[in-house]
């Protein structure tokens, strides 16, 4: 039964398109109906789904033979019992898709047991154990893909980011080379060599990747890649003046740090999703450990002002015993992060643990420091404010664990939680012992 839906002339080409001419079809009508582009046009969103839909079916070999074949990608769903390894792979796709990734795991994998030289389904099952924290079983995945056939973009790709995810740089970055060797205009390839040069504190050339990055992203018409690749560009350029300017010296970045943190301020405040990862990355790890102290700090004056303003009546503490409870929120969210990274087997550093900790707390210094005075305020000014800064601080965890940690979303999800439980439980029983 042929797909109601034409692929083809949902991409406005012709059935003998090239893989050119579908890619080029794509980045067109991408830029045409981008949601971001149409903010207020839930049709635009409709649309851009579907362009992706059929992309990712016509830009596939095995998936176009299929399609053409009267195979539906989407909706078929036949039995496992007289199922190819064709069947299993287009299935896969489908429940990738729809965000499904472990299931999309276990069809891969039957079409692999089916198919053992099935390289797109090596490259997929790749990318979705990547996307489920398995970063060793992704690059076992790309492994097995390019000994079959070494031309592969995206297998060096995924390769790249598994071994990013498992602290190896420098093995990173030459499988990002790789990927770019094979495909010019892999945007995403250059972006992320981009970030693992500035680990190794190769500035010139993380510059040089990130600019070529964002050049890429325009073209092919990736806003939101082009805004992350040009924010990340943005904070390199900045380091690397102050840098000039100082000599880099460990006394230079202590005094910088007010500046650094006012500049992170203005970046999460606005993206705390999509500003966390370029904001840390432009940091050195001297850097990013005085701008999470300094929001830590933030947080404490205005915990410490808070409660001195509004809860003085109600228990005797002295300044130095509530800066030291305000405190406590700080050092267990940096512990529980590392402790974590730990459970999670990640590669980082407490610079991370650090700036992450810091970041997530600076929202509630609003809420702290208004609940001093909130007998003043309109009954309605705590609820939101209480919710918007909330909503910031998880923000804040939930984007810092997936990016800066590189936890799977899977994991971040429990760890949040979990991180705002104990740090709270912890805050509440150094506020209590107060009033002992």
């Amino acid at each position: 039964m042929q797909d109601s839906r034409d692929y083809y002339k949902i991409l406005e080409i012709s059935r003998e398109a090239t893989i050119e001419e579908i890619k080029e079809a794509y980045r067109r009508l991408a830029r045409e109906y981008h949601p971001d582009l149409h903010p207020d046009n839930p049709n635009a969103a409709e649309r851009f789904k579907e362009i992706c839909q059929a992309y990712e079916v016509l830009s596939d070999s095995v998936q176009r033979t299929q399609y053409d074949q009267g195979f539906d990608p989407i909706i078929n769903q036949r039995k496992k019992q007289g199922m190819s390894s064709q069947d299993f792979y287009v299935r896969a796709v489908a429940k990738a898709l729809d965000k499904d990734y472990q299931g999309a795991v276990e069809d891969y994998t039957q079409a692999i047991d089916l198919n053992p030289r099935f390289i797109e389904a090596y490259i997929k099952r790749g990318a979705m154990r990547y996307k489920l924290g398995d970063a060793r079983g992704a690059l076992k995945d790309c492994n097995e893909a390019l000994s079959i056939n070494p031309n592969l973009a995206q297998a060096y790709y995924y390769q790249g980011r598994s071994r990013y995810r498992l602290g190896y740089t420098q093995a990173a970055i030459e499988a990002y080379t790789q990927a770019i060797a094979q495909e010019g205009d892999y945007a995403q390839a250059y972006y992320h060599r981009g970030l693992a040069n500035n680990d190794l504190n190769e500035l010139p050339l993380a510059v040089e990747d990130l600019q070529k990055a964002a050049e890429l992203f325009r073209q092919q018409g990736d806003r939101t890649g082009y805004q992350l690749a040009q924010e990340t560009l943005k904070s390199l350029s900045k380091t690397q003046g102050k840098l000039r300017r100082t000599g880099g010296n460990a006394t230079a970045v202590v005094r910088n740090g007010f500046g650094e943190a006012l500049r992170a301020f203005k970046s999460l405040a606005l993206n705390p999703v999509g500003g966390i990862l370029p904001t840390f990355v432009s940091l050195g790890k001297q850097q990013a450990i005085a701008v999470g102290i300094v929001f830590a700090g933030i947080f404490d004056l205005c915990f410490v002002c808070g409660a001195y303003l509004g809860w003085r009546d109600f228990f005797e503490a002295s300044i130095p015993k509530l800066i030291i409870v305000g405190v406590v929120p700080f050092i267990s969210l940096a512990v529980i992060s590392a402790i974590a990274r730990g459970i999670f087997r990640r590669k980082g550093s407490f610079a991370g643990d650090i700036f992450l900790a810091g970041a997530s707390l600076l929202p509630i210094s609003l809420l702290v420091l208004a609940s001093g005075v909130s007998t003043q305020l309109p009954s309605s000014t705590m609820p939101i404010l209480a919710v918007f800064t909330s909503c910031y601080l998880i923000l804040n965890l939930y984007s810092g664990c997936t990016q800066i940690l590189n936890l799977s979303e899977r994991a971040a999800a429990l760890l949040v939680p979990i991180m705002l439980l104990v740090s709270t439980w912890l805050s509440y029983i150094a506020f209590a012992s107060l009033l002992t």
